[in-house]
């Protein structure tokens, strides 16, 4: 069966993307649907439309769920917002600082899996 993960991205000044460090601010979400030997099927890009929006972190859970999903790897969220997340069957993967190539391939090889909550995030939704 396959699986559909989104990455929460942000581009730095190297134009390089990685892993957005908070999630509810990530600049776009890759989407991957991945195949039953996790390949890569599939790729979708979108760019967050509740960036910079006030309530968008909360909404953020609701919006990721219309395209299915089932993982989300993002750096950092507070309780709330793992809470979120889980209410809508959507798994969260915490990886504050990594490349999106990397973090994709570590979750890929089984080698990337949980969440740490942030402290500072607690009145995230």
């Amino acid at each position: 069966m396959n699986r559909r993960i989104a990455v929460a991205i942000e581009e730095k000044n190297s134009g390089v993307e990685h892993v957005a460090e908070h999630f509810g601010r990530c600049s776009k979400i890759i989407i991957c649907e991945l195949g039953e030997n996790n390949e890569i099927i599939k790729k979708e890009v979108y760019h967050n439309p509740l960036n910079g929006h006030h309530g968008g972190v909360c909404q953020l859970p609701a919006y990721i769920s219309q395209y299915g999903i089932q993982v989300i790897i993002a750096g950092g969220m507070g309780a709330k917002a793992v809470a979120n997340f889980h209410s809508y069957g959507i798994d969260v993967i915490t990886a504050p600082g990594l490349e999106y190539e990397y973090a994709l391939e570590k979750f890929r090889s089984g080698n990337l899996s949980g969440y740490e909550e942030c402290a500072g995030h607690s009145h995230d939704c």
